[in-house]
């Protein structure tokens, strides 16, 4: 774990629990894994405007903050101003969001619409017999045998 990550175990209660919740002696994950949520809650922290996890923590739970909303409003902070692409974004929502389930904030995490994770990707399909004849038709034999054994093969699109 890097440094701040370490301090801010060290330093900070609601971490630790996150820590101990992960990667403590009964858990077997990563320690990785907390160090991302650690710098979510950490740049979330920021954003609120507090030095640290605990004093925005306070504040949350006094109300002072309004923790669905402006998480709601970091996402699209982080997104838009930040330039983060959309799974780093998720990766600090998922921080934050252990960090209240660990510290009793309660947040109804279906009002809060998350980055998509992924592209959308259009569906793979073989050519049909008339598309392959008409590939087969063009281009050097080197290419009719590349484009015969990719069709028959199997073979993954990097390979």
């Amino acid at each position: 774990m890097r440094k701040y990550a370490r301090e801010y175990v060290q330093n900070y209660p609601s971490i630790a629990k996150i820590y101990e919740a992960i990667a403590g002696v009964r858990r077997m994950g990563s320690e990785g894994t907390v160090e991302t949520y650690i710098k979510g809650i950490k740049v979330f922290v920021e954003y609120l405007g507090y030095s640290d996890p605990e004093t925005a923590l306070q504040a949350i739970m006094k109300g002072e903050v309004n923790a669905e909303a402006k998480v709601d409003k970091f996402i699209d902070y982080a997104l838009n101003e930040q330039n983060k692409a959309h799974n780093h974004v998720r990766n600090h929502v998922f921080g934050i969001k252990k960090w209240f389930e660990l510290s009793g904030v309660k947040v109804d995490w279906k009002k809060i619409e998350l980055p998509t994770s992924s592209e959308i990707q259009e569906e793979d399909r073989a050519p049909t017999k008339d598309e392959l004849k008409r590939l087969l038709n063009h281009g050097t034999a080197r290419d009719r045998t590349v484009i015969f054994c990719d069709s028959s093969s199997g073979l993954r699109a990097g390979t």
